[in-house]
């Protein structure tokens, strides 16, 4: 039952996340803009949390029960949020790079070093392939 739950939620964030998506602008496959990858994150994580409930609706019961982490998933939805607020205040390259640091640390990754590294690189990745690849100004 619990499973279940958890994948409504995981629907209802989606849901959450993709209407603060909208807010910006897709442009086109051909010329994306700012809301590409927000709008393409938002849908994916919708598709996947609907076929989520999909499966969890037809599967048997099972009988191994595992804790639920509701403070981490409550401190993900918080971060999710936070990210999409910051996103044109601090620009892209920042909020990103604060939000993955935010994720890294919450998924209990060890150090500080490594968090920071793999943040660091997937920010600039993100930020050269749609700036100097794609020539799409990040907000």
């Amino acid at each position: 039952m619990i499973e279940k739950i958890i994948s409504l939620l995981f629907l209802i964030s989606s849901l959450t996340y993709l209407y603060w998506a909208q807010e910006f602008t897709f442009g086109t496959l051909s010329s994306p803009k700012s809301g590409f990858l927000p709008n393409l994150a938002g849908v994916t994580a919708l598709l996947l949390s609907l076929l989520l409930i999909f499966r969890q609706f037809q599967s048997k019961k099972t009988t191994n029960k595992e804790a639920v982490n509701w403070i981490k998933f409550l401190f993900i939805l918080i971060g999710l949020m936070f990210y999409l607020m910051i996103l044109t205040i601090v620009g892209y390259f920042v909020a990103t790079f604060l939000f993955l640091f935010y994720l890294f640390k919450l998924a209990d990754t060890s150090g500080w070093r490594v968090p920071l590294a793999i943040s660091f690189c997937a920010s600039s990745a993100f930020h050269l392939l749609f700036t100097y690849y794609l020539r799409v100004a990040l907000p």
